[in-house]
This record gives structure tokens, sequence and C-alpha cells, in this order.
């Protein structure tokens, strides 16, 4: 039963691997069009910044989590910090997007116990939290990866809540329901 459990919690880091970089990749492919053609997008490249969509499209991601992105604007007259939810506060982002994080975490969940082939609930908050050893490094990592820098000025998801978030409460929730749900469904259809 060690090796099942093992096994199990593999299955769920990878899976949070795996969520992760699928969720930022489903969200590339929704938001990044807007992105691109975005005021914000288009004034950061003329700056001089280069090519930066791909990182915005990193700020929307850590949005679907309930994170916000911190833009400190050193310039006279519109200077400041400000903490922005873009898909809140957006016109052309789909609030669809929220349910991007949470669908792939629970995924995750589920697949670690279906792979170990678990059916008691005891396992399942086994399993379910490690999700969270495969999605919190790339959280953090990210976090920092999106921060975008024009001259003074500033851009990144906010680091406490990336962390706190998108990186520990969302993979353990999600990746805990979707593998109780997970054993629940086993036990149903009768798998020992």
């Amino acid at each position: 039963m060690a090796s099942n459990t093992v096994r199990g919690a593999t299955a769920a880091a990878g899976g949070g691997v795996a969520a992760y970089l699928l969720g930022y990749l489903f969200t590339y492919i929704l938001a990044g069009p807007s992105i691109q053609e975005s005021d914000l997008n288009q004034i950061i490249e003329a700056v001089g910044e280069g090519n930066v969509a791909w990182k915005l499209v990193g700020w929307v991601f850590y949005n679907a989590h309930g994170v916000t992105t911190t833009v400190d604007i050193d310039a006279p007259f519109i200077g400041g910090t400000d903490v922005v939810n873009f898909i809140a506060q957006g016109d052309g982002l789909s609030p669809v997007l929220y349910m991007i994080p949470p669908a792939l975490l629970f995924g995750a969940g589920l697949l670690g116990v279906s792979i170990a082939g678990m059916t008691d609930l005891g396992d399942a908050l086994t399993i379910g939290p490690a999700v969270t050893i495969g999605y919190l490094p790339l959280a953090v990592a990210g976090a920092m990866l999106f921060s975008v820098s024009v001259g003074s000025s500033s851009g990144a998801p906010t680091l406490v809540t990336a962390v706190g978030l998108a990186g520990l409460v969302y993979p353990l929730l999600f990746g805990t329901a979707g593998a109780a749900i997970g054993v629940v469904l086993a036990g149903r259809n009768g798998r020992q």
C-alpha cells in the first residue's frame, strides 16, 4: 500500500506541474490575442521592452487564481502604484479564465488517486495535497519570471498572494477535492 501512496503522490505532483504549464498555455490561447493588441502591450513594446505579451499573459494567468498584479508607474502626473486584476477590470478577457486553474488542479488530484488505484477517502487527504509539490515551485518562479520593467516603472504578479493563493491554497484545495472525488467514484465503481 505504501508503494501505491508514493506512486499516487508522485503522479499528483507531476499533475501539479502539468496543471501549471497547461494553465498558462490555455490562458495564452484564450487571452493572448487580446493582450497582444492591448494598449498596455503596445506602450511597453513602443518604449523598447520588446516582446512582453507572454509576460502579460502570465499576469492574467495569476489573475485567474485571484492574484492581483502590482503595477508601479514612475511618471509625472500619472505615477503611483496600482493593484489590478485584468480579468475583472478588462474589457476583452473572459471570466472563463477563472475556471482554468481549478479545473486543472482538480484533474491533477483525480489523476493521482486514479493512478494509485486508491478508494479510501483518507488516501485522498494524502494524495491530493501532493499536487502542491509540483505547482508551488512553478508559481513562485512564474511570479518572478512574469515581471516587467520599463525604465523605473514595473509590474508583476503580487508576490505574497502569488505564493500563498496560487502556489498553496489553490493546489491544496482543488487537488484534494479532485482526489476526494476520485476515491468516491472509484469506490462506487467497486474498484479494490
